[in-house]
This record gives structure tokens, C-alpha cells and sequence, in this order.
């Protein structure tokens, strides 16, 4: 029988059979419905809760005649992005991501989960999994017509949902890339000093409630640093767990040419956010 940690490795880059669905069940979306309205301060009664369901079902018309781009299209994405990207930091702080991957049916093998993350690390693979979960929201909720308010959740539930469905691929390569990168410090001692030092940066922050603002500003230009279409499909063929040759093939792009692409992308994407600081366990959502 096959290593699990090895088989989850290898598989990474192809899409796997429960992957083939790449939205949450009507169930799984009521219970991430719970979970995170559960973190307002104040709880919806069945009214309110129709209401902004009503209200969703609004906006999507809306974004439907308009094909889904546009003006008001990039700002009612700007606050599903500002809103995913917080949650998705806020579990990742606290390490309730991974649970949240196995509800999602993304589980990631106990083996590969790390508790060594630097807030670079974390910052980064919530950005890429907030807009490769994009791509998915983008293609199976919007353009494909699969969210509905009468499935009980959302749209923003809808979003983070994408997210989390997006974050195992994202995590995934970049720990493989940790293992590489510590496997050539070649020295253990200085390996073992290396990962000690890396334990001793706090797992949890207060965010105050300017970052907050600042953050959600930064989002919302987020998308403005995307406008290459081929690009946009890259990052979702990527989401899907295609490899970066099978992704520039279905873009139409050489390997390479997608690689510099979503690597200038990535890199402006990071540069808007890493002037802020982290939203952290506390006044995440």
C-alpha cells in the first residue's frame, strides 16, 4: 500500500477524482453558512437572514446582465475577496483551515501540516488561495449559474467556499518547496536552529482596526493587477490542480510564459498586501 504523504505529493498536480465537482455540496455550504455567520457579533434572526439572501439573489441578476465584468462586477469582488481572504487567514492562524479542507473534501494528510509557517508563508498562500478561489466562484457559481440563495447560503459563503477548495493545491506546493528548500540547508544543526527560530514567532496577533480598513482597501484593488484574461485562466486551471504545463496548455501559453506571467501577478498581487499587517484571530471577521 502506497505512503500516504507520498501518494498526496504525487498526486498534486492532477486533478483528483473528488475535484471533478468543484463546489461544495448544498450541505457542506449550509454548515460554512452556520460556521460563518456564527462569528458575527450579533446574530441574524430568519428575517434578516431571507433578506440578505434576497439581497444576493439581487446582485447576482445585476452581475449576470452585465456578463459578469465591469465597474460594479470588479467591486462586488473586491468585498468577496476582502472577506474570503480574512477568513481564510483567520483559520489558518488557528489551524482550523485544515479541518476546514477535510470538510470541504480537500483533506491534507496530518503528515504534511506544519505548525512552522512565517507570516510571509501564511500571507502568501492565503492571497493565492483567495484568487484561485476566485477563478473557481468566477466559473461555477457565477458564469455556470450553480450558486442559489435556495441552497441556504451566501454569496460570500459561496466565495469562501472556492477558497477553501482552492487552498489544497496552494498549500501543497508550497510545502513541497519547504521540504526542498530545507533539505538543501544540507547542515543539520543549522537546519534544527532554523526551524527553532522559524517556532518562535508568535502564532496570533490582535489586528487593530485600522489594518482591518487598510486591508480591505488593498483587496479591493487587488483585481486591477489581474487584467491578463490568459492569466486569470491559468490561475484557475492551477485552482483545479492541473500542473503548470497542463495549465499553459489549456491558456495557450508555453510553460514558461505562463510561469513569468503568474509570477509578475503574484508578485503585484504581494506587494499590495504585505505592507499590512496579518488579520489575526481576533477581529478577523
Amino acid at each position: 500500500m502506497p505512503d500516504e504523504s507520498s501518494e498526496d505529493s504525487a498526486s498534486e498536480g492532477a486533478p483528483h477524482d473528488d475535484q471533478r465537482e468543484e463546489e461544495l455540496p448544498e450541505t457542506d455550504l449550509v454548515g460554512l453558512e452556520a460556521t460563518l455567520v456564527g462569528y458575527l457579533p450579533v446574530q441574524e434572526d430568519n428575517t434578516c437572514r431571507a433578506a440578505r439572501l434576497k439581497n444576493d439573489r439581487r446582485l447576482f441578476e445585476v452581475l449576470r446582465d452585465d456578463c459578469f465584468e465591469g465597474p460594479r462586477y470588479q467591486t462586488a469582488v473586491s468585498r468577496w475577496m476582502d472577506y474570503g481572504w480574512r477568513a481564510v487567514m483567520k483559520w489558518i492562524n488557528s489551524g482550523e483551515i485544515f479541518h476546514q479542507c477535510s470538510r470541504a473534501h480537500r483533506p491534507i494528510s496530518p503528515n504534511l501540516i506544519t505548525t512552522t509557517w512565517t507570516l510571509d508563508d501564511r500571507h502568501g498562500i492565503a492571497t493565492e488561495a483567495v484568487i484561485n478561489g476566485h477563478a473557481l466562484f468566477h466559473e461555477y457559481g457565477l458564469v455556470q449559474g450553480r450558486w442559489s440563495p435556495d441552497k441556504g447560503a451566501s454569496l460570500s459563503t459561496y466565495f469562501v467556499g472556492a477558497s477553501i477548495r482552492a487552498f489544497r493545491p496552494v498549500y501543497l506546493r508550497w510545502f513541497g518547496n519547504q521540504q526542498t528548500r530545507e533539505a538543501e540547508l544540507g547542515n543539520h544543526a543549522d537546519h534544527d536552529m532554523h526551524i527553532e527560530m522559524r517556532r518562535t514567532i508568535p502564532a496570533q496577533r490582535v489586528a487593530d482596526p485600522y489594518y482591518a480598513a487598510a486591508t480591505h482597501d488593498a483587496l479591493k484593488r487587488t483585481l486591477l493587477y489581474i487584467p491578463d484574461p490568459q492569466v486569470r485562466a491559468g490561475f484557475y486551471w492551477r485552482a483545479l490542480g492541473y500542473t503548470q504545463a497542463e495549465a499553459a496548455e489549456q491558456v495557450g501559453l508555453t510553460e514558461k510564459a505562463l510561469e513569468r506571467r503568474i509570477s509578475r501577478t503574484r508578485a503585484r498581487v504581494r506587494t499590495i498586501l504585505e505592507p499590512q499587517l496579518e488579520l489575526w484571530e481576533e477581529g478577523a471577521l
